[in-house]
């Protein structure tokens, strides 16, 4: 009776043993699977990382740019509005009427 009871528990050990090798190789797998999706998400995440340092840039040079233009429609405003001879004239006549 203990060699039928030993077989069967050296049955039971070696099913428990297959269970344990496949679940451990699948798990396995899934890991190297979620590995290579994590690294492709990484290598994503850098190249967007750098579109949008390049974005950043581009548009501090745009508002670098506008505020230059500004500054001279500001310029040609005084020169030619305010401190033209027509502009005085024009500026001490609007003053006379208030």
């Amino acid at each position: 009776m203990t060699l039928i009871y030993d077989s069967d528990i050296k049955n039971s050990l070696a099913q428990i043993k297959q269970y344990l090798e496949r679940d451990i190789y699948n798990l396995s797998k899934g890991i190297q699977g979620k590995d290579i999706e994590i690294k492709a998400l990484k290598e994503e995440l850098e190249h967007l990382q750098h579109l949008v340092e390049g974005n950043r840039q581009l548009i501090n040079k745009l508002l670098g740019d506008l505020s230059k233009l500004q500054n001279d429609i500001e310029w040609y405003k005084k020169t030619y509005e305010q401190r033209s001879f027509l502009g005085t004239i024009k500026e001490k006549i609007i003053k006379k009427r208030h």
